[in-house]
């Protein structure tokens, strides 16, 4: 029992209080961020470094009308930027996440500034679930996703009678995709993003199910450690302001590739004069 109660002592003592970081960012000027790289939103070129992608534009106009320098200083992963927040290692988190009550528990999140949806995909020649996405609650289903991600919840709720079966989930997006492909699983769920880069180099082996009809729209946002709601207001100032001048708007058209990829945040007001 000591030992437990000295190693939570170094964990609490050793984290950032709350506020210490929006005051640090306003007293150096210097905005860390932590990041995730996840193509088109943050890519990161193997040979020179160099960052590109919408997110890495989008925090960089950010800072801009903050008067801030921003510095993509920690790789981290989806797992771990929680930690590495709260340990105060950055700032916050500069590739967009799905705002979901599950970590909400952890992190705060600015305004969203786009919305995502995740659609079925199954193999291009399996006809069973065109009328009805319903067709997947069966115990004869087997859905396939990384343990932990989005979709396995997303499956225990829409679809309770399926199986589920989760691979690891240190592997890549795409593996699941192949593992419907192969036969391994009749279906999985995934953005179009991660669809269409992985169909232009396997072209006719899957389809999305109803384009329509995504199974999730999902809130994407820049998170926060959990206490920093000055830091996490001062971003989503920022972020309104890139919405309403149409900003975020030529920033997502200049690297979607794929429909159906990114939704778009509406202007919340109404111009009366404007028929």
């Amino acid at each position: 029992m000591k030992y437990i109660l000295l190693i939570i002592a170094l964990v609490l003592s050793s984290s950032v209080s709350a506020g210490e970081i929006f005051d640090s960012v306003k007293n150096t000027g210097k905005l860390r961020c932590a990041y995730i790289t996840f193509y088109p939103a943050l890519v990161k070129n193997p040979n020179t470094g160099e960052l590109t992608g919408y997110d890495y534009d989008i925090m960089n106009a950010v800072a801009d009308r903050l008067q801030l320098d921003v510095e993509f200083s920690l790789p981290t992963g989806w797992g771990t930027f929680t930690t590495d927040l709260e340990m105060g290692k950055a700032d916050m988190l500069c590739t967009s996440y799905w705002i979901n009550p599950k970590i909400a528990k952890f992190s705060i999140f600015a305004r969203p500034h786009y919305y995502q949806p995740v659609f079925i995909v199954a193999r291009a020649n399996d006809t069973r679930f065109d009328q009805s996405l319903q067709a997947i609650d069966s115990p004869e289903i087997e859905i396939v996703a990384l343990d932990g991600d989005n979709p396995v919840f997303i499956a225990q709720s829409d679809f309770p009678k399926a199986k589920i079966k989760t691979l690891s989930n240190l592997s890549d997006f795409t593996q699941v995709l192949e593992e419907v492909a192969l036969g391994k699983a009749d279906v999985t769920i995934v953005d179009t993003n991660t669809f269409g880069t992985y169909n232009e180099s396997n072209p006719d082996k899957l389809k999305i199910v109803q384009i329509n009809n995504p199974v999730r729209v999902y809130q994407t946002s820049f998170a926060f450690k959990s206490d920093e709601f000055q830091m996490r207001d001062a971003i989503s100032l920022a972020l309104d302001e890139l919405i309403l001048d149409g900003t975020i708007n030529r920033i997502l058209d200049k690297y979607e590739q794929y429909d159906h990829a990114l939704y778009r945040v509406d202007i919340p007001y109404i111009n009366p004069y404007v028929k």
